[in-house]
């Protein structure tokens, strides 16, 4: 009997030279993952693999006889095992969390450390379909809207669920089979965590009704995944054929105009509820210069025809309009302006030349905004700003940097480059010339 099949690779789009760090805690889940990683290293299917093993200062005894447990099978296994542990009930008090959230934030954070440490490429972990099916349900529960009903997708950045296709008791009859033994965690017959009490109540009454439940709900969430990134598809072809206007948004389709605001917000943050999803729909057909808040200290704004997202505090909203020729000082540095009769090219990247003659109304200087796209110089079609800023590895200062705007959008970005629709051209007559200095405080080198 095997759990992991082709398929289960090309799902989590792992192809065979990917370094694996394993969440191994000792449990059937972990344990059955753990082998057939194994199984796929020795075949040549996988990279080197780890183990990662985290203890939440919470069992006592019980959680070095874990420990115990995980090195000796990993040492039989040849699987290198790197271990921590933390009081997760002092880390949840200190924080304000639940002890469940509060393990899982420490966890995760010792298993990123671990696989950037390692120079891995991703962390497996156990989750199985009877998992997906809690996930599903709590998410339901909750009042969570289409994103949360798809559940956990197979491959979430540089997190993998292999056995997301696998049921709980297909596992164990796995280790059954193999007559592996495992560790059982004594919490996880405890009653006061939402996931525990679903899973021993819930669940068992839906398994009465049908056998198959889980299945079935895992099933459903494959399918909402695949529409909800079909969605996703559509909507950002719809922004970008907007290009920022309200009023072309607000006369999108119910089911478009919501999840385009959902992207919006995810540009800027994953702290965001429904609430702020409606918000800023509705922002779409208010009058300019009316705001509103969102979770996260995030304030959206109508201006104009467009629509903009930025941070509360007052030096991340800063905004000044330019006048060619006069100094513009910014708690960033200062700007400077001339027109030139000639282009000095090529010119460092605090620096850019740009074609007068087109340039679209008034010249503003501010910070970037949700939504901005821009064509790179050089480049064919348009680019969010902040995908930009990504792909360019530029520092975090750099991003805070203002950006020289027109009435069409982002023409110069500091320590970076200019819009190619204000490059200079033969015949250019006009030429702007801008340059960023540097203030004493900003010590973060720009991108380049």
């Amino acid at each position: 009997m095997l759990l992991l099949r082709e398929r289960t690779l090309t799902a989590c789009r792992l192809h065979g030279r990917e370094a694996v760090v394993c969440a191994f805690s000792g449990g059937p889940d972990s344990t059955a993952l753990l082998l057939e990683l194994v199984r796929l290293r020795d075949a040549g299917s996988l990279g080197p693999l780890y183990a990662g093993h985290f203890e939440h200062g919470i069992r006592g005894q019980e959680a070095l006889d874990d420990l115990a447990f995980c090195r000796e099978l990993c040492l039989q296994l040849g699987v290198p095992l790197f271990s921590e542990s933390a009081d997760v009930p002092a880390y949840a008090a200190a924080h304000g969390l639940s002890q469940e959230t509060a393990a899982r934030q420490l966890r995760y954070g010792f298993l990123r450390r671990l696989k950037s440490a390692l120079g891995a490429d991703v962390i497996a972990l156990g989750h199985h379909r009877d998992d997906q099916a809690e996930t599903v349900l709590l998410h339901l529960v909750r009042g969570s809207g289409r994103k949360g009903l798809t559940g956990m997708a197979p491959r979430s950045g540089d997190l993998v669920r292999p056995l997301l296709g696998v049921g709980r008791a297909d596992i164990l009859s796995y280790l059954t089979e193999r007559h592996q033994p495992y560790r059982l965690d004594s919490t996880n017959a405890l009653t006061d965590a939402s996931r525990n009490r679903l899973r021993q109540e819930g669940m068992a009454a839906l398994a009465a009704i049908n056998p198959q439940a889980a299945e079935h709900i895992a099933a459903c969430a494959d399918k909402l995944r695949a529409e909800d990134e079909y969605l996703d598809g559509l909507a950002r072809a719809a922004m970008v054929k907007a290009n920022g206007s309200r009023r072309a948004l607000s006369s999108l389709p119910p089911v478009l105009r919501d999840r385009t605001a959902l992207l919006l917000l995810r540009e800027v943050t994953d702290d965001f509820t429904e609430a702020d999803v409606a918000r800023l729909t509705d922002l779409f057909t208010l009058p300019s210069g009316r705001t509103v808040p969102l979770r996260g200290h995030w304030i959206a704004r109508a201006d104009g025809d467009r629509l903009t997202i930025g941070p509360a505090a007052a030096e991340e909203s800063f905004c000044a309009a330019l006048t060619v020729g006069e100094p513009l000082v910014t708690p960033w540095g200062v700007f400077r302006t001339e027109w030139v009769p000639k282009a000095l090219l090529p010119c460092p990247a605090c620096e850019g030349y740009l074609d007068g003659d087109r340039l679209m109304g008034r010249l503003t200087l501010r910070q970037a905004q949700v939504g901005d796209r821009f064509t790179p110089l050089g480049m064919e079609g348009s680019k969010l700003l902040s995908d930009y800023y990504i792909d360019r590895k530029m520092a975090r200062t750099a991003r805070r940097t203002p950006i020289l705007a027109d009435e069409e959008g982002p023409v110069f970005i500091p320590g970076g480059t200019v819009a190619d629709r204000v490059k200079i051209r033969d015949g250019t007559k006009r030429i702007l010339h801008i340059i960023f200095e540097k203030g004493d405080e900003n010590h973060e080198e720009l991108g380049h």
